[in-house]
């Protein structure tokens, strides 16, 4: 728990982030500015719809939820439904190291960066998804 980073485990230098409100994967360096920084650091805590899970929550008090498919950031509106699209469990990932997340109300569905996104979809077994669902904890970047 606390602030942490998400890494992708197949594509090292590339971390959850986001734009607007959409997450995304993208770059990370040394010369990355504190704008930058801070949209890749999230604050962990336990997860609103299950506590032996995980919530995502942004700088700027905004969560991580699915919602059609797309991770995104949320205002909190106190809704059931709103806790369980924020709420993600982790298992080991396919990198040594590594977590997968799943999603808290979708069984078998994991999210995992495609198309510069970050998407939630059924989990279907090939070393490809592995790859995009895996995910290394780094500590804060900001």
């Amino acid at each position: 728990m606390g602030a942490r980073s998400l890494e992708s485990a197949d594509r090292p230098g590339l971390f959850v982030t986001y734009d607007g409100d959409f997450a995304a994967l993208g770059p990370l360096s040394s010369s990355s500015g504190e704008p930058a920084r801070r949209r890749v650091t999230f604050t962990v805590v336990s997860g609103l719809a299950d506590t032996r899970c995980v919530t995502f929550r942004a700088a700027d008090g905004r969560y991580l939820r699915h919602h059609y498919l797309r991770l995104r950031l949320s205002t909190d509106d106190g809704s059931e439904l709103f806790r369980e699209d924020a709420t993600f469990c982790p298992r080991p990932g396919a990198a040594a190291g590594s977590v997968t997340l799943h999603a808290h109300n979708y069984p078998g569905s994991v999210i995992r960066h495609r198309d510069g996104g970050i998407w939630l979809d059924g989990f279907d077994g090939t070393r490809a998804m592995a790859g995009q669902a895996s995910f290394l904890i780094r500590g804060p970047r900001a």
